[in-house]
């Protein structure tokens, strides 16, 4: 547990220190956020105003997510590639899987604080959702699992990609492909047929639409993502993902080096 909590409180104070990751990380959320609803607002009606601030707010939350784990946590890691990092602690009674999960901690705490704040900011704003501690529980299972796969999905980036700005880059790249196509960006009725199998399969749309049917509505999540085959595949995803490049992390990242 020591090595965890040293690289988990590393990994925390390092993106909370750098000024460029917390506006970029924040920024793009906290605009859309505040940008999409007026889109528009003249031709809908004022009682679904509160809906749609709410749907903007879990979707914002997974794009802030994606971000962190995706390219800032890839960008992280091959940074500390670039300074010989895990050349020196490959000589050290330190294990690599551990080290591992001690990121995937760091980046979990972060980006749970840009969740909180991304939901005050939502309430503030008048977003309305369906509160209950149920629906808190289940979107917060459905919350972890996004983390799960984002965090994979870096960490698989950071083993092929050495370079810091490519590594974030990528990671960019990935979140707002997802984003765009996975029914976040556009509503999931108005996807083409292709890209709305994509966004039932990823399980990073899956879990946004999981707990926009929980806390919004079936309206705004387009379909029911609750059915038990749907919910196993996009745990199963998940966590596999995040299996796939912790391995791939422990391999490539330290073991070639």
């Amino acid at each position: 547990m020591g090595q965890m909590s040293a690289v988990t409180e590393k990994v925390l104070k390092e993106f909370i220190r750098d000024k460029m990751v917390l506006l970029w990380t924040f920024a793009v959320p906290v605009f859309f956020l505040l940008i999409v609803p007026f889109i528009d607002a003249g031709n809908m009606p004022t009682e679904v105003m509160p809906g749609l601030k709410a749907f903007a707010t879990i979707a914002m939350i997974t794009l802030l997510i994606m971000t962190a784990c995706q390219a800032n946590l890839a960008g992280s890691i091959a940074s500390d590639t670039q300074r010989g990092l895990y050349l020196k602690m490959t000589s050290m009674p330190v294990k690599a899987w551990k080290e591992g999960v001690g990121r995937f901690l760091g980046i979990l705490i972060f980006s749970l604080l840009g969740t909180v704040l991304l939901a005050f900011l939502g309430f503030s704003y008048g977003a309305q959702f369906t509160l209950n501690p149920v629906t808190l529980v289940e979107s917060s299972i459905f919350l972890m699992l996004i983390c799960f796969a984002s965090t994979g999905m870096g960490l698989t980036i950071a083993s092929f990609v050495k370079g810091e700005s490519a590594a974030t880059h990528t990671g960019v790249a990935l979140s707002l492909l997802t984003f765009f196509c996975g029914g976040m960006a556009v509503p999931y009725a108005a996807l083409p047929s292709a890209l709305q199998v994509f966004a039932r399969i990823h399980p990073i749309s899956s879990a946004n639409a999981a707990i926009a049917f929980l806390l919004v509505g079936e309206s705004f999540a387009g379909y029911n993502p609750l059915s038990i085959s749907q919910t196993s595949l996009t745990t199963a995803i998940s966590i596999a993902i995040f299996a796939v490049g912790l391995t791939l992390y422990s391999e490539y990242c330290w073991k070639k080096n």
